[in-house]
């Protein structure tokens, strides 16, 4: 009861009753803000660390990884560059390769379009239509025709739905009468068979071979009869003698094309190969006619028609290369 009689220390300072244990705490003034950031934090020094045993393989699985997303685009932008509506029939070939194609893509009725629409681009110097071009066409299986091509002493049958473009100079037998024969007309008729050949391989899916029939030359003027006389020279005159059929050369000129002889020509565009304008034989450059020559000279043929079945008229034409000079 005594010490709970011991009165507190006295807020005056006043000392406190000898005996008496009392705290005495001291007030300090606050720190300053500036005192507070005087001293910076102490650096973290960070110690480079050798690499990681897995550093390889990680960086194996990460590069395959990139090669194969690179890939699947690559795969995704190739379908979407070469896959369209056309299917399997166009594959490689340029999506725009003419400004005009036919509407109907058969051999029956696409292939007189093309015909159509080529003839009337060849001219003479004068305007007028070089000439008239009718397209046969025989599809697989009903063929009139068939192929067979010479080469020294091997024969190599040739089969398969295609089209023969026969080209009209309507004049006799087919001759062109307007003008005089030359060169660059006949290289002219070549461009035209070339034409022809690239639409058809173009457009007409099915065609697996093209022959052009060019206009054969201008019959020759017949010869005056020698005046018969009497006496020694027309007792003494020798029958000429009529050659056989065998023995007669082909006169028919052609131009034959497979598709892979123009492949290159059918995966750009038209015009990179042929010019939109068809020249005349007046207007050919040389560049037109190089052009030309490197594109049908290997193609040209002389053919000889057969006919192998009467009732049918199934014909064949043998191909003869020509003699080069």
């Amino acid at each position: 009861m005594a010490r709970d009689l011991i009165p507190p220390p006295s807020p005056a300072g006043r000392p406190d009753p000898e005996g008496t244990q009392t705290h005495r705490f001291v007030e300090l003034p606050p720190e300053s803000p500036a005192e507070q950031h005087d001293t910076p934090p102490p650096k973290v020094e960070k110690r480079a660390l050798p690499p990681t045993q897995y550093r390889n393989r990680f960086g194996f699985l990460a590069g395959a990884l990139g090669g194969v997303v690179l890939g699947s685009i690559a795969i995704v932008v190739a379908i979407f560059a070469f896959g369209h509506a056309g299917g399997d029939d166009d594959y490689g070939l340029h999506p725009n390769w003419s400004a005009w194609e036919p509407d109907d893509h058969s051999l029956a009725e696409g292939a007189q379009q093309i015909a159509d629409k080529v003839k009337v681009q060849y001219t003479h110097p004068n305007g007028d239509v070089l000439v008239n071009v009718k397209a046969v066409p025989f599809p697989s299986g009903a063929a009139p025709y068939e192929m067979s091509a010479v080469a020294t002493s091997a024969m190599t049958e040739m089969t398969g739905p295609g089209v023969l473009y026969v080209l009209d100079g309507m004049g006799p037998g087919g001759a062109i009468t307007v003008g005089k024969r030359s060169e660059n007309r006949g290289m002219v008729l070549q461009r035209e068979a070339l034409e022809l050949a690239l639409y058809t391989f173009r457009y007409l899916p099915e065609a697996e071979m093209v022959m052009v029939r060019t206009p054969p030359p201008p019959p020759e003027e017949p010869k005056a009869m020698p005046t018969p006389g009497a006496g020694k020279a027309a007792a003494t005159a020798t029958p000429t003698p009529t050659a056989t059929p065998s023995a007669t050369p082909p006169t028919n000129q052609v131009v034959f094309f497979r598709p892979g002889d123009l492949r290159a020509e059918l995966e750009v565009p038209l015009g990179a190969t042929l010019a939109a304008q068809a020249p005349n034989e007046k207007t050919l450059t040389e560049a037109d006619k190089a052009t030309i020559d490197g594109l049908t000279r290997s193609n040209r043929f002389l053919a000889e028609a057969q006919v192998i079945d009467p009732m049918t008229g199934m014909v064949r034409f043998i191909l003869h290369p020509p003699k080069r000079s």
